[in-house]
């Protein structure tokens, strides 16, 4: 008899990275859908383009935003790291 065809791969198509492309780590279960329109409104405010694009020139203050963006008590983290709290008190205002 002849084998089933079908893909080599033997599973449903669909997307091989399995989430969103959010920088903010995709809606995992504990994201609220309120929370994502409120980052994407803050995504919109020019203020608030800038700050992003100081932290993507750096990993750290990339890695303390997202951070912050998941869950705001994050900054309490960083308040010790002048660079970081600097920018967190910036970023708060839009939050």
């Amino acid at each position: 008899g002849g084998g089933a065809g079908g893909s080599p791969f033997g599973g449903a198509g669909g997307n091989p990275f399995g989430g969103g492309g959010s920088p903010f780590g995709g809606g995992g279960p504990g994201m609220d859908p309120d929370m994502m329109g409120k980052a994407q409104e803050m995504m919109g405010n020019p203020n608030v383009q800038r700050l992003m694009a100081k932290a993507q020139g750096n990993p750290k203050l990339m890695q303390a935003m997202q951070e912050m963006m998941a869950d705001p008590s994050a900054m309490y983290k960083y308040q010790n790291d002048p660079e970081v709290a600097e920018f967190a008190r910036e970023l708060q205002q839009y939050m």
